[in-house]
Parts: C-alpha cells; structure tokens; sequence
C-alpha cells in the first residue's frame, strides 16, 4: 500500500519537474565531456527530494532524525543553486564537510565506532567522530556527485546500498525501514524517466547536483545510522563495501589526474565509466557492467561479515589496488584489444 501512495505522488512530481525545468531554463546541454543529445531537465534530484518530502509530511513517515532532514534540506537548496549558477568545487566540498558537522552534532547521526579495523578490538573514534563523520559526508557527496555522467549511473549505485539496507530493516522490522523505501520509490521512478524513451509523456530528466549530492548526504547518512550501536544492522566495514563503486571511482579518478598533473576537482574524462566508454562499451554496456561490479562488491561485503572486520578491509584495499591498477592502464588495454580487432580482421594473404 505504501508503495502505491508513493508512486502515485513520485510519477506526477517527476512529470511536472520535466516540465517546469525545461520552462525555467534549468538544464544541460551537451558539450565535449557531456555526450547527450539534445536539452534536458535537471529536475530529476528536484522531484525526488520533493517526494520525500511530502512523504514525510503528508504519509507521516518519519525519518531517522528530524535535524537530519532539515540538514538534508538545506544541502538540496544549495545544489539546487549549484546547478544554476555553478559553485566552486572546493566551495561546494567545504558545504558538503560543514553539512557532515552539523549532522554528526545537531543531526544525532554520527560515526562513533569504527569496530576491530586493526585486529585489536573496537576503535571508539571520541574526538575525531565529528570530523570523520563530516569526511564521510563530503567525501561520499562528492563520490555520487562525480560518477553522474552517464543515464542511470549514479540513481543506480544510490540505490543499491539503500535497496540492501531496506532488505535487511525489512527482516529485523526496523521502524526505520519505510523511511528507506521512501528514498528508493522515486530513485525508481527517476530512472523510469531517465533510461525511458524520452516520450512526451516520459520526458528524460537528469538528478543534477541538487539530486546526486542530496541523495549522495542522505545515503552517507543512512549508511552511518545502520551501521552505529542499537540500529546497526552492518558492520561499519560493509558500509565501505555498500558504496564501493563511487567511493573508488572518485579516489581512482584523483589519482589519475594527480599522475597527470590535472587539477583534482576539475572535471574531465577520467571516471572508470568514460574509461569503458574509451574501450568500446556504448552506455547501456558500460552501466550493465558497473551496476554488476557494484553489487557484486556490495554481495561480497555482506557475506564478508562472516570473518573478522580486518580481513574484510585488507580484501577491500586489495580490491581498492585492482580498481587503480585497471584505471592507470585502461589505455594500454585500449590499444592492445585494438590491435587483437585489427589482427583479427585483417584479410588474409
């Protein structure tokens, strides 16, 4: 019942946005990094935020910590301004760590325990739970913020952790498993409208920044709720695991542009996801294969909760170590798979 009544308030919303971001000029054109044909809205982040909202008013459904909304709110104005008028990454960076300090204090919503990390026991953080958790904010922001660039990318791999940790809340029946699914109906519905037809009545919208860095706060959010004392339904090892795709990517992504010595926040063609697209995939391929990694990475690090949490972060360093290795060498295993086509298909003498 409580999907219908949010698919019912999601897909008139999304609608409407299209609609209203064509009208009021909110919205992206392609260019040299920016692939896409033709004008499209960035409304997407808009209607979601939106449906949440009127979920939780509305529905009475009611969220982890009302100062967290009110939070989460505050950080949607700001991409919302983000995507007209484009603020300065480290400008937007240091929102995104003040955003993180106030959740971690006036939000209620902190990491306190990081578990046995070092194979010595639990590592209470004390004074460095404010700052890490403000890290972790930002950091994961800025991750879903970044790995936006192709349809359904980045709606996808917020989602995922979302989608798993509503499965778990589901069989533990957490009270806060319907805020959880009240995130994940119009991230549905997003995606409904952003890998459609692009049809008058299915118009193709974007998140934008209001969309990806808000859902980028609410997950980091979610993730450190169900990962802390009473509520924790995972290790705070496997929340790492949840988020293994953007969390990689944009580390990978700073890596490669130091190495090239490229300006760490200016954006380029250097995601894993241009990379594939680089290689030959079309975008459909390239977001089949990264959706796969990712939750393949997400069903591992659950079922790593089995063995000991420092086991599981030295795998998850060894697979950080693969992901690098794949990205610092994508071009050479561009060249080498083409020179094997040309072989391949070169007439015979």
């Amino acid at each position: 019942m409580l999907v219908l009544q949010l698919l019912l308030i999601a897909l008139p919303v999304t609608y409407l946005s299209a609609s209203a971001g064509r009208r009021l000029g909110l919205t992206d054109r392609p260019d040299q990094r920016k692939l896409h044909l033709g004008v499209v809205p960035l409304t997407g982040g808009i209607a979601t935020f939106l449906t949440i909202l009127v979920g939780t008013t509305l529905l009475g459904i009611v969220p982890y910590t009302l100062p967290m909304l009110a939070i989460a709110t505050l950080v949607f104005m700001v991409g919302v301004f983000d995507d007209v008028r484009h603020i300065n990454p480290w400008l937007r960076l240091l929102i995104q760590y003040g955003a993180g300090i106030a959740l971690a204090t006036w939000g209620g919503i902190a990491i306190a325990n990081v578990g046995n990390l070092l194979a010595l026991g639990d590592i209470p953080l004390l004074l460095l739970t404010v700052p890490l958790t403000a890290l972790s904010v930002a950091g994961l922001s800025n991750a879903y913020n970044m790995i936006d660039g192709i349809d359904g990318l980045a709606a996808a791999t917020i989602a995922l952790p979302l989608l798993v940790l509503y499965t778990l809340a589901l069989q533990a029946a957490h009270p806060m498993a319907d805020f959880l699914l009240l995130m994940l109906v119009p991230l549905a519905v997003f995606l409904l409208f952003n890998l459609g037809p692009d049809k008058p009545l299915l118009p193709r919208i974007f998140l934008g920044d209001g969309g990806s860095v808000t859902l980028g706060f609410l997950v980091t959010a979610s993730l450190v709720y169900f990962s802390q004392g009473d509520n924790a339904l995972i290790l705070p090892v496997t929340a790492l695991w949840l988020v293994t795709l953007p969390l990689m990517d944009m580390l990978a992504t700073m890596l490669r542009r130091a190495k090239h010595g490229r300006k760490l926040m200016q954006a380029d063609r250097s995601h894993l996801h241009h990379t594939l697209l680089d290689l030959g995939f079309s975008p459909r391929q390239t977001l089949v294969v990264l959706i796969v990694y990712a939750t393949a990475c997400a069903l591992l690090g659950k079922s790593l909760e089995g063995i000991a949490e420092y086991l599981s972060l030295a795998c998850y360093f060894l697979l950080f170590l693969g992901h690098c290795l794949f990205v610092m060498r994508a071009a050479a295993i561009g060249r080498c798979l083409e020179r094997r086509r040309k072989i391949r298909t070169a007439p015979l003498r």
